[in-house]
């Protein structure tokens, strides 16, 4: 029951510093910075800088040697480096306005551009870069990113493709990296890409028809139309399609993985960022980014704050993706002090991921001189990542589930409510939520099981729509005697009811279909996306038995209303675990089991953050992170309490105090000192 190779991971952050090569200076650095990341005991250091890699094509010799030594010197000291960037993004900007807004927002790409007269003539092997460029589906001209004032390389083109592949086993060969994150095979300005020939091409292919015009409302967004549904899966494609290509010019066994954005929402309908499909085409370490601060800060509408139990939910599609394919997952979360630090890595613990520590200097519109005195990532994590090495014990096992949570991608990518902020996903997320904080085990199930050996109970939390393969598979599951809770819009060869889903956006023009940007930051998806919602239920709230062991109701789990019936039906079936959890108010949990017993543990929900007010009123712009400097766990429980006869050993890894276990009469009280953040209870077998 070991874990396979488990990694505690570090950003390695280049800086434009660091681009004065070669330097003695900058080799001392680099040395100093290996001795540091190998005295926190971390295995893994993941290089970003250069992001929009192309944008260095005259500089590919140098920064090759650079990465080279870099790598030669953490091999030195036994870590492992991975080389971080866009594969297929690059800075272009046409105003001294939009250049400024690049350098000052975009610090961590290390935003070196050419000019758009430089660029016209730039070739790779003989083929024009600006060939290879993604085209607006409304405009018919090159794609622009307000947000990162850039364009892309639309990676269906064979020819980019090619370039592509032939860069990545010369930077392989250059330096000897370990792995690599290529990434953003995605579409960041979500619908509105591509209409290159190559994806137009693949259109008529699939269906015989030219891509219709961006007003044409019979085929943009109607979910009604099987046209329009190609469509949308042939985007998901290729990314997959990518990585097939990718791999094999790759050493076997090589380390490749990509973009971490939640690839389980609504959104991603939009944007074709989905683990699973990255993973079908050969990528084999799943990433997913916590992106702005974890845990959040709550006074600034500007940064990215999301609760950490919404962080556990987009983990737990990326876990499924990475546990249905025998591999590993790990996650990016950003912090600048201890507190952060911590919390990020237990994240990573409770979900059975390997934590990857960053900072994000960069973002915080701070001087130079100012971001040259912070502290870099070694020191922040060296307390947890030493405290990981010195208790493996903790770490390995399987993680358990006592039911499955059933992911319906034909719901997600085949339906307009599987677009909305407010459709299925809402009714996913909730559900996993309501489990994680009940104490109760749950995997995301991203194929139907034929039996009910390790989920006796799945949930169908608003899976709307489901092919004929998944209805055989979920008949086959219930007679074998699983039972099936059900609840919301839902497949009406199993439960009628009266919801009407919509089947395409209600909108005044075509221009109220597509994204744009916010602020010139952010992107901003369309009002039939975010705001779009669904009556609540006319049905009785009432759950039925609808045929042995399936139980139904009509309403959705978002709207508030059937939770405590939810629970009940699932601790009624749930697998039954050799010690029962009566109290954790506050925590999300997770359990293992091991060879030798049971761990789990627990991670509060809420937090009181603070941020340093000086740094603060320093900043010359606002993007994403703030700089955290306090983190106190809020409304949890100073009691954990379980029923059972075992008497567990119990590890507080962030020295918050001293925890007592008093065991009487099949009862057992683990009492915490207050405002406990992270606990570990590992009970004997």
């Amino acid at each position: 029951m070991e874990k396979k190779n488990p990694k505690r991971l570090v950003n390695w952050w280049l800086t434009w510093e660091d681009l004065n090569w070669p330097s003695v200076d900058m080799m001392d650095k680099i040395r100093r910075r290996a001795e540091a990341a190998a005295k926190a005991n971390v295995t893994a250091a993941v290089l970003f800088g250069c992001h929009f890699r192309w944008d260095y094509l005259p500089y590919f010799t140098l920064l090759h040697d650079h990465i080279a030594t870099t790598c030669e010197e953490l091999h030195k000291v036994g870590i492992e480096l991975y080389d971080r960037h866009s594969i297929n993004l690059i800075h272009r900007y046409d105003t001294v306005d939009q250049m400024r807004h690049v350098m000052l927002h975009s610090g961590p790409h290390i935003p070196f551009s050419p000019s758009r007269e430089a660029a016209a003539s730039w070739e790779y092997h003989g083929k024009r870069l600006n060939d290879w460029r993604m085209i607006d589906v409304r405009t018919g001209k090159p794609l622009y990113y307000p947000q990162y004032a850039s364009e892309g390389f639309c990676y269906r083109n064979p020819d980019f493709v090619e370039a592509y592949c032939d860069y990545a086993k010369k930077l392989v060969a250059d330096t000897g990296i370990d792995g690599l994150a290529a990434e953003d095979p995605v579409h960041y300005m979500h619908l509105n890409s591509c209409g290159c020939e190559h994806c137009r091409g693949e259109l008529k292919r699939r269906t015989g028809l030219e891509l219709p015009p961006a007003e044409d409302r019979n085929f943009w967004g109607n979910w009604e139309n099987p046209a329009w549904r190609e469509w949308i899966d042939l985007r998901y494609e290729a990314g997959k399609e990518f990585f097939e290509k990718l791999m094999p010019v790759l050493p076997e066994g090589f380390t490749v993985t990509t973009c971490g954005a939640n690839s389980a929402a609504a959104t991603t309908t939009a944007s074709a960022s989905d683990a699973s499909r990255f993973v079908a085409g050969g990528s084999n370490y799943v990433h997913m980014e916590l992106s702005g601060n974890t845990p959040p800060y709550k006074n600034d509408p500007v940064t990215v704050n999301r609760p950490v139990s919404g962080v556990a939910v987009g983990f737990s599609h990326h876990q499924a993706v990475a546990r249905e394919n025998g591999i590993r997952s790990f996650s990016t979360g950003y912090g600048f002090t201890t507190p952060s630090a911590n919390i990020i890595w237990a994240v990573n613990k409770l979900l059975d991921t390997d934590c990857c520590f960053s900072t994000l200097k960069a973002r915080l519109g701070l001087p130079d001189h100012i971001l040259k005195t912070l502290p870099e990532e070694p020191e922040l994590v060296e307390g947890v990542y030493t405290f990981e090495k010195d208790h493996p014990e903790l770490f390995c096992g399987e993680q358990v589930a006592q039911v499955g949570v059933y992911f319906s991608y034909e719901t997600r990518n085949n339906t307009c409510f599987g677009s909305m902020n407010k459709g299925y996903y809402s009714d996913y997320s909730t559900a996993l939520k309501i489990l994680f904080s009940a104490g109760i085990g749950a995997h995301t199930v991203l194929h139907l099981p034929k039996d009910p050996s390790t989920y006796p109970v799945l949930v169908l939390a608003s899976v709307a729509k489901m092919t004929d393969g998944e209805r055989k598979d979920l008949s086959a599951y219930l007679a074998s005697g699983g039972k099936v809770i059900v609840c919301g819009p839902s497949d009406p060869a199993f439960c009628e009811n009266d919801w009407k889903l919509p089947t395409r956006p209600e909108i005044g023009s075509s221009d109220d279909f597509f994204a744009t940007i916010a602020n010139g930051v952010w992107i901003k998806v369309p009002d039939w996306v975010a705001q779009t919602t669904l009556p609540e239920s006319r049905e009785e709230n009432v759950w039925r038995e609808r045929e042995t062991g399936l139980f139904y109701n009509p309403h959705r789990l978002r709207d508030g209303k059937i939770e405590k019936g939810f629970l009940d039906l699932v601790k009624r079936y749930a697998k039954q675990l050799p010690l029962e959890t009566v109290e954790c108010t506050g925590y999300l949990t997770s359990l293992f089991e091991t060879e030798d017993g049971y761990t789990m543990h627990f991670l509060a929900a809420d937090y009181d953050t603070d941020i340093d007010r000086e740094l603060d009123e320093m900043r010359f712009h606002r993007s994403r992170v703030n700089f955290v400097n306090k983190v106190t766990a809020i409304g949890v429980t100073e009691n954990l309490v379980f029923r059972t006869d075992r008497v567990p050993e119990v590890y507080l890894p962030f020295d918050e105090g001293v925890a007592s276990v008093n065991a009487t009469d099949g009862v057992c009280t683990v009492h915490l000192p207050p405002n406990t953040a992270y606990v570990i209870v590992k009970f004997p077998k």
